[in-house]
């Protein structure tokens, strides 16, 4: 008669089997002891089971023995019931003595695993029914349905496990790591622990729902279930599922922002940084008030984010208010001794900050760029102590400090490059023409102001103004004026002084309406009322400022002579002495040195000082006598000029330098910028002529042996002669070369005159310049035989 349907607990009892080896129990003597043979297959449960698996209780007294055959009959077939799954766990008590049961126990625990476990024959029966053979592998069905049904309940697993462990770990990282400091690594942690613990409730759930959705292992035999490929088909489906399962749940990061929690760390940390500023800055520049200011453009106002204790919290200025609102605005600092001189000033503004009780005497405010605007600035009020107003050493700190609050304020992950732009901008930010008054400018303005007027005095001009150069803007401004012009901008290459500067020399000018003294000068836009002064220009004399290095800094521009169609000869040479002193003044302290070094330098390349000293010793003298058909400049400049500035530098090098590789220019120039540090100068330099391709110098320059060739033989050595075109605002361009071996000399020295030399393109720069018809007239001699070890 067939059994009854197997209850759930019993199905899955029974596929359980399919994991426990069953051939190796076997039950000797009266139950006590228990051994295990490999040989055996299947066995009766003993007659008692020890105390150690309450509950438990056999069904037999007596184990098939290795190779015999089922009994036909029922008892028989009860008795040769597989033990239970659990029973795998005797093999851990081989040969330990156990504690035999009670009858009653074992009489129970027969009855009940005759009612729960499946027999063979049942398993059998059920392969048959599904289409499986006995005492073969599973079928292809058979495979699919356990690589189905082991596949799917680990995709439930994986999905929960994944999304839990993302979703617990994205709060507790934008939360607790925000709040205690915690590492994302420790969000992970503790996202997995909680992700592990719900899987531990939810693995039931996912196993019923697939149970009922239809997907369960199929029926097996013994045989099948351990088969090979059965094993490899269940576990493929367990992986396959776990992936699966894992992969969807990692949807989550499809909405989650994956910078969150960096961002709020850099929130929290620029918070404490801002706060430390405040105290530091307060601390540092004496200073009786420091607010740290932020723009608000859509109320186009300052919010207040940090500010020292005597001041209110995130208070509010407009930003059409007053100097904050003008460096926020402009995004130039102002730096003010005495505010109540300054047309920005307001009473009601200044003399009561926000009801504090502080009367703002003194400022210095520096505006805070990021992603090239303005985003905020910096405001410190009232110095303390004996000095009334902030030093340029202030103004240094405070950029320093703007320039590291700017790369704090980014949102974004910058380049290095992004950063050192970032503190280069803050860095190079100007001060405000109109108010920035530092402790060293009103130094200097207080000279300044009285030496323009001693000008315009001296003159009779009816304006001066000292404008210095914006290398950023490319652009003059007005530092000090002397008269009825307001403060200007010009650009490079606009006006009179525009084309000063660009030309690099002094412009004495008649401007007239018809242009007779200078066509093209006179613009009755520009100055009939120039600068909105109402002023009507007649004449300007502009007088370049230059340091050491002969660049331009700025000029010294005279508007109107009284009495006269323009200013004379005396006049410029009375202005050009005074441009002199003032360039000193505007180089810094140490130019007057540096002038003295340059004049000592251009000295030593006289040949009475060279013959007269040790290093008349192989020196070699240069002849420097014309130059015809010089090449132009590439471009015109505004005024239509194209002759180049030329000027002739002599060096002695080892080996010929006419065959060197692309970028001589840039070499030469730091070479040249290393040797005015130098006692002993490389490089012998002629003079400038402005504007001529047919420049005659008749110049002679000695060059001085290099210490380090005194022991190289002549016939490697050479004298390296470069044509340079002088430009006083940028580095100079490298127009041309040539190079003679000193073996050359004394076939020179015989020649009655200076034969002329055809000029060599710069490699890389073969079709800048047009040196077909180029020449250069010069000799050589040296002063004395080269000494050879």
């Amino acid at each position: 008669m067939r059994p009854a349907l197997p209850s759930c607990a019993a199905r899955r009892f029974a596929r359980s089997l399919s994991d426990v080896d069953l051939r190796s129990a076997a039950v000797t003597g009266d139950g006590s002891n228990v051994r295990w043979r490999p040989s055996c297959r299947y066995v009766a449960p003993p007659p008692a089971w020890p105390s150690a698996f309450p509950g438990v209780s056999s069904g037999g007294s007596s184990s098939s023995s290795c190779g015999s055959s089922s009994s036909s009959s029922s008892s028989s077939s009860r008795s040769s019931r597989r033990l239970p799954a659990w029973s795998v766990a005797v093999r851990h008590f081989s040969d330990v003595p156990l504690r035999p049961k009670t009858a009653e126990e074992t009489e129970s625990a027969a009855r009940t695993a005759a009612a729960d476990a499946p027999s063979e024959e049942f398993l059998n029966e059920q392969v048959l029914s599904q289409g499986g053979h006995l005492g073969s592998g599973p079928n292809e069905a058979q495979l699919k349905m356990m690589f189905l049904a082991s596949a799917l309940p680990f995709v439930g697993f994986g999905f929960l496990d994944n999304f839990l462990m993302i979703v617990c770990g994205e709060l507790i990282d934008n939360s607790l790591c925000v709040a205690f400091n915690f590492s994302t690594m420790a969000a992970a942690a503790i996202g997995n622990t909680i992700s592990d613990a719900a899987g531990i409730f939810s693995g039931g759930v996912v196993e019923n729902w697939a149970r009922q959705a239809g997907v369960e292992e199929p029926p097996m035999t013994s045989e099948q279930r351990i088969h090979p490929e059965t094993k490899y088909y269940q576990y493929t489906g367990q992986l396959v599922g776990i992936l699966t399962g894992c992969i969807l749940g990692s949807c989550p990061l499809l909405w989650m922002d994956p910078n969150e929690g960096a961002r709020q760390r850099r929130v929290k940390e620029r918070e404490e940084v801002f706060e430390s500023v405040i105290v530091k800055v307060q601390e540092i520049l004496g200073a009786e008030a420091v607010s740290l200011m932020m723009v608000d453009k859509d109320k186009q106002e300052l919010v207040s984010t940090h500010q020292s204790s005597n001041l209110p919290n995130a208070w509010r200025w407009r930003m059409v208010d007053g100097f904050m609102g003008h460096v926020a605005t402009t995004g130039q600092f102002v730096n003010m001794a005495d505010i109540q001189d300054e047309p920005l000033y307001n009473p009601n503004l200044h003399d009561n900050l926000l009801g504090t009780g502080i009367k703002i005497q003194s400022m210095l405010c520096m505006p805070i760029y990021c992603c090239n605007e303005v985003k905020g600035l910096l405001m410190v009020v009232n110095k303390l102590g004996s000095n009334v107003a902030f030093s340029q050493k202030d103004e240094d700190i405070m950029s320093a400090i703007c320039s590291h609050i700017s790369v704090a304020m980014a949102d974004d992950k910058h380049t290095f490059k992004e950063v050192i732009d970032l503190c280069e901008k803050s860095m190079k930010t100007t001060g405000s023409a109109q108010y920035s008054t530092s402790a060293a400018s009103q130094r200097m303005a207080t000279l300044f102001v009285p030496a323009l007027e001693g000008i315009r005095n001296v003159l009779g001009a009816e304006a001066t103004t000292l404008m210095l150069l914006d290398q950023e803007a490319q652009d003059l401004y007005t530092e000090v004026i002397d008269g009825p012009l307001p403060h200007h901008r010009t650009p490079i290459g606009v006006g009179v002084a525009g084309q000063a500067v660009k030309a690099g020399h002094l412009m004495n000018v008649e401007i007239t309406r018809t242009g007779e003294a200078k066509p093209g000068w006179f613009n009755a836009q520009r100055h009939k009322n120039y600068q909105g002064s109402a002023m009507e220009v007649r004449s300007e004399l502009v007088v370049p400022l230059f340091d050491t290095s002969q660049k331009c800094m700025g000029v010294i521009k005279c508007i109107n002579k009284a009495g006269a169609a323009a200013f004379g000869t005396e006049d410029v040479k009375y202005v050009s002495e005074v441009a002199h002193h003032i360039g000193m003044m505007l180089e810094g302290p140490d130019a007057g040195l540096r002038r003295v070094l340059r004049i000592s330098r251009e000295r030593m390349q006289n040949k009475s000082v060279i013959e007269a000293t040790d290093l008349g010793k192989g020196a070699v003298i240069c002849n420097l006598v014309k130059a015809k058909q010089l090449p132009t400049r590439a471009s015109a400049d505004s005024q239509g000029r194209t002759f180049i500035d030329p000027y002739i530098t002599f060096s002695i090098v080892r080996g010929s330098p006419i065959n060197e590789e692309i970028g001589a220019q840039q070499r030469q120039l730091r070479s040249r910028n290393k040797d005015r540090k130098a006692a002993i100068r490389r490089y012998g330099k002629s003079s400038t002529i402005l504007e001529d391709a047919n420049p005659e110098w008749n110049e002679t320059i000695a060059v001085a042996m290099p210490m380090k060739f005194r022991q190289i033989p002549i016939e490697e050595l050479w004298v390296h002669v470069q044509l340079w075109d002088y430009d006083s605002l940028k580095p100079d361009d490298l127009v041309a070369q040539t190079a003679f071996p000193l073996t050359q000399f004394e076939q020179m020295a015989e020649l009655p005159e200076a034969m002329p030399q055809r000029l060599l393109p710069i490699p890389g720069q073969e079709s800048v310049y047009n040196l077909e018809e180029s020449l250069l007239w010069v000799s050589f001699t040296r002063r004395a035989p080269h000494l050879a070890l």
